[in-house]
């Protein structure tokens, strides 16, 4: 009997392999077995058996890693349609899988139709209303509530500490969803955190409607601010929508900064009187400012030299409380004192604006105020925040989020919202949009947002507080530009030490994709990344543009299986990036 076997490698396979006589009995489809596999030995899945093979000399599983198969035919189903989606290799796709399975517990078919609904409310009501949706059902049922971070789910945990039929998990637990559980509960769905950012680089709620369907569980949503792609699906009456009372949020003050322009400071007369206002009042103020330490760019004035990265082609961001420069993506510090690596001077001026900078200018507005700054470190590869004591006034990044439900403001203000705006990704209209309501929903009294752009769509629905109104323009414009929910884009990454190699590896494959791909595909020419050089490795994407995901996933990986690439360079693919 042979074995076809794949494993948790960029490698599709399936390998045959012989099972040995004694094995026959108990190697299984599903089963984890370890076999030689290069230089070492692997362990590795089995997808399917055979008869026989078309490959003469066969090398042995070795061994039986447990006692029955860790997959059925359900999760092998999934699997396959998972890496058909993501362009993983199916055992990428059984290794995410095995790597959450719960004790290796059997997955379970249940006959029913999955309903699918949203509830929408306001943060302080996520808790309330998850207990209405748990109390929906029998005695007994089993729930997974799944939140974006630890920070969030903390409270929750609390609430159901010691329930036996509740499981609190984050992004990799959907995995562990299936016909065990009565229901899925998915808190804040838009979260970017729920996207996984290495391969395979799932969307979790992608993954759950998937599960789903295979495996019969109910799928409840609660959030503020579902994603574009959820609410289209509750427009084609695929999802039920349920609005609870309260679910609103604030309008928003647009404060156009064009009419101060020739008033010094980073904080308008409006929101300055506010603030004020609210400390007499004896009330809190938080600013928001995605932008951390002190300025965000140092440039040489004697030579014009833009101080970068030595990893990194990313400007280094100077923080005037560590006095030394920091880069946004990996570990790199300099000390303040360095010169300049072109002109051998020290002649630097930083400019732009950074947390540290609106912290200083405050200081100076309200001596007498607890001013702090609170912002997520990004120094190490575990991401953690700061301890935050007593303030009245707190300046912030959207890390401030963890604590939504928990804190209440009087007044909350973003410092540079045409920030949010302008960043280069597809989502970043409904990404500063959701921003906004999470943070207006830690407002009591009044949200201001500080624009250049006041005209802008997104901001024109925050100041009316006209939420549908948004998803109308946005769903009307992602159609017009061929985006998610209406196409798709994969993004094929190329990264590697060698600038050359990586850019050849990425112009060869666009080449042949240029001559197989059918007329109503898109597909851009191989472009250097937002950050050409990451880490030490330089990256280039090719977008292919189409109607159906596996379609174009499995015209590319034909592509790519009649190409040479570069043993150092790495290849990813990311949908809907």
């Amino acid at each position: 009997m042979i074995a076809q076997i794949v494993f948790d490698l960029p490698l599709d396979g399936p390998f045959d392999y012989l099972i040995p006589e004694d094995m026959v009995p108990r190697i299984k489809v599903g089963a984890r077995v370890k076999v030689s596999f290069g230089p070492r030995p692997q362990i590795g899945f089995v997808v399917g058996l055979l008869a026989q093979s078309t490959i003469s000399k066969l090398k042995p599983i070795q061994s039986l890693c447990d006692a029955s198969a860790v997959f059925n035919s359900l999760d092998l189903a999934f699997a396959r349609e998972f890496c058909s989606y993501y362009g993983c290799s199916l055992g990428e796709a059984l290794g995410a899988m095995f790597r959450n399975k719960e004790n290796h517990r059997p997955s379970l078919y249940r006959e029913h139709k999955p309903g699918l609904t949203l509830y929408r409310c306001q943060p302080d009501a996520y808790l309330p209303r998850i207990q209405e949706i748990i109390k929906g059902y029998p005695p007994h049922s089993r729930f997974l509530i799944l939140v974006p971070d630890a920070f969030r789910g903390e409270m929750l945990f609390q609430q159901f500490k010691g329930a036996g039929s509740i499981k609190l998990g984050m992004r990799s637990s959907v995995f562990e969803s299936d016909g065990h559980y009565d229901c899925v509960i998915m808190v804040d769905e838009e979260d970017a955190s729920y996207k996984q950012e290495q391969t395979p680089m799932y969307d979790t709620t992608q993954v759950l409607l998937t599960r789903s369907k295979i495996f019969g569980f109910d799928i409840a949503f609660v959030g503020i601010s579902p994603s574009v792609e959820l609410m289209a699906m509750v427009r084609e009456g695929l999802v039920r929508s349920i609005e609870t009372s309260g679910a609103g949020v604030p309008s928003a003050r647009l404060i156009d900064l064009t009419n101060y322009k020739f008033i010094p400071g980073l904080i308008s007369p409006p929101v300055r009187d506010a603030l004020e206002a609210a400390l007499k009042a004896g009330k809190k103020g938080i600013l928001v400012l995605n932008r951390r330490g002190s300025y965000r760019l140092t440039r040489c004035v004697d030579c014009g030299e833009i101080l970068k990265c030595i990893h990194c082609d990313s400007a280094l961001i100077f923080s005037r409380s560590e006095g030394k420069f920091l880069c946004r993506h990996c570990t790199y510090t300099a000390p303040g004192s360095t010169v300049c690596p072109k002109c051998r001077k020290s002649s630097w001026k930083s400019i732009g604006i950074g947390v540290e900078q609106v912290q200083t200018e405050l200081k100076k507005q309200f001596p007498q105020a607890r001013i702090i700054a609170f912002e997520r470190e990004t120094g190490s590869t575990v991401k953690t925040v700061k301890p935050v004591s007593d303030f009245d006034i707190l300046i912030t990044t959207q890390a401030v989020l963890r604590f939504q439900g928990r804190w209440q403001v009087g007044v909350a203000a973003f410092i540079d919202f045409d920030a949010e705006l302008n960043r280069l990704d597809m989502r970043s209209a409904f990404k500063a949009f959701s921003l906004a309501l999470h943070i207006s929903s830690m407002a009591l009294e009044s949200v201001f947002i500080q624009t250049r752009n006041s005209g802008h769509y997104v901001l024109q629905h925050l100041s009316r507080g006209k939420i549908q109104g948004f998803y109308d323009d946005e769903l009307k414009l992602r159609k017009e530009l061929g985006f998610s929910p209406f196409k798709h884009w994969v993004k094929i990454s190329w990264r590697g030490k060698s600038e050359k190699f990586t850019q050849e590896a990425s112009r060869q494959v666009y080449n042949e994709l240029g001559k197989a791909a059918p007329e109503n595909y898109t597909i851009t020419p191989p472009l250097a990344d937002a950050v050409g050089r990451k880490r030490g490795q330089f990256r280039f994407n090719v977008m292919v543009q189409a109607d159906d995901v596996s379609q174009a996933v499995a015209l590319i990986k034909s592509v790519l299986a009649g190409t040479k690439r570069p043993s150092r360079v790495i290849l990813t693919f990311n949908i809907d990036p």
